[in-house]
């Protein structure tokens, strides 16, 4: 039985542990920082369009943190590592995803030194995300592979310990380097471990950079412009001028750039997933990730969801006008959060960013 640690309980991540456990062929734990303690006694309130009503539901193991999850005497290494979290690279060091996953990389190395593959699975927002790891890794000392996951699942924490799980999960996971074999193996392995057939869809992707490019189309688009104004997707697209420009101004202009940009990667997106991805929302009241964490005054998903293709495109010789401007006003707010946070320090006196 694969042993599997799930970091992040949020939305995704709590059914991401639930869907594993109700198949149980895995034995799963579960990382949650600030609903510790009451998930711990009381477990999960989840109120899941896939799994139906459940009251006190917990996996089989709750840490409080990834040192925690790691040290623990009765942990004999993990098979895999799902990686959930918020990926902010221009966070906090301690928030970037290969800081976070280090303790169980070192745990298994010191354990099992090159008997164990750890499988990292990154179910996150982004492109080229995965490629930060190799960097901090290298393969001659970590054994390890890198998964990509892509997942479309309407899933909040709308309280503490209390999950609501409106749109159905999809998930596609493939091998970061479709030439690894035994990235391949263990993507397909997952797949078989997490599919629960009439409650979820699940599927290996073989072209898992195609589809993570596919999915920023929304992201870069459609995620970013609700955050910049602070409205849910329909509102967006209704109080544009005559009900139009917002799809035909900054919606589908942002979409093409994309598209031009994945194309000087040689990855070729379709003209018709702009309009899927544009009606996908259009009559739900749905506010996406970003526009959800700049009200709650979190950190937003930016450099991997906008700055990551746009440095591409800036190596590639792409024009992105329409990217860059909703890049540039999103760094001003951005840096607020970052102010309000403490992480920027602004010298009023002096009318001048203070260097840390």
């Amino acid at each position: 039985m694969s042993k599997v640690l799930v970091i992040g309980a949020g939305g995704v991540g709590v059914i991401a542990a639930l869907s594993l456990w109700f198949k149980r062929e895995s034995d799963i734990s579960l990382v949650v920082r600030s609903d510790y303690d009451k998930v711990l006694k009381h477990g999960y309130t989840i109120e899941s369009c896939d799994y139906g009503h459940l009251e006190g539901w917990k996996p089989d193991h709750v840490y409080s943190t990834v040192e925690d999850a790691a040290a623990d005497a009765n942990n004999k290494g993990y098979d895999y590592v799902v990686v959930t979290t918020k990926n902010i690279i221009d966070g906090p060091a301690d928030s970037r995803v290969p800081n976070i996953i280090r303790p169980v990389l070192e745990k298994n190395k010191k354990l099992h030194g090159a008997q164990l593959t750890t499988h990292i699975l990154l179910i996150q927002n982004g492109i080229d995300i995965e490629k930060e790891i190799w960097a901090e890794f290298p393969s001659e000392e970590y054994k390890y592979t890198v998964l990509s996951g892509i997942q479309l699942i309407g899933s909040t924490k709308i309280g503490a310990g209390h999950i609501s799980q409106i749109g159905k999960d999809h998930l596609s996971c493939g091998a970061f380097d479709p030439q690894d074999t035994a990235a391949v193996h263990a993507a397909n392995e997952f797949v078989r471990m997490y599919n629960n057939e009439g409650h979820n869809f699940v599927e290996f992707d073989p072209r898992v950079r195609y589809s993570r490019w596919k999915k920023l189309l929304y992201n870069a688009a459609i995620n970013t412009s609700t955050a910049l104004v602070g409205l849910d997707v329909p509102r967006c697209l209704e109080f544009g001028v005559d009900k139009k420009s917002t799809e035909s101004e900054l919606f589908h202009p942002a979409m093409r750039e994309i598209i031009a940009i994945a194309a000087s990667e040689g990855i070729i997106i379709e003209e018709e997933f702009i309009t899927m991805f544009t009606e996908i929302t259009r009559k739900k009241v749905f506010k996406p990730s970003m526009c959800v964490d700049r009200e709650k005054g979190q950190l937003m998903e930016l450099e991997v969801i906008l700055g990551n293709p746009i440095r591409i495109a800036k190596e590639n010789g792409v024009p992105t006008p329409t990217l860059s401007m909703l890049y540039n006003l999103l760094v001003l707010v951005q840096a607020k959060l970052k102010e309000q946070k403490g992480l920027l320090k602004f010298d009023e006196v002096t009318a001048s960013l203070l260097d840390k």
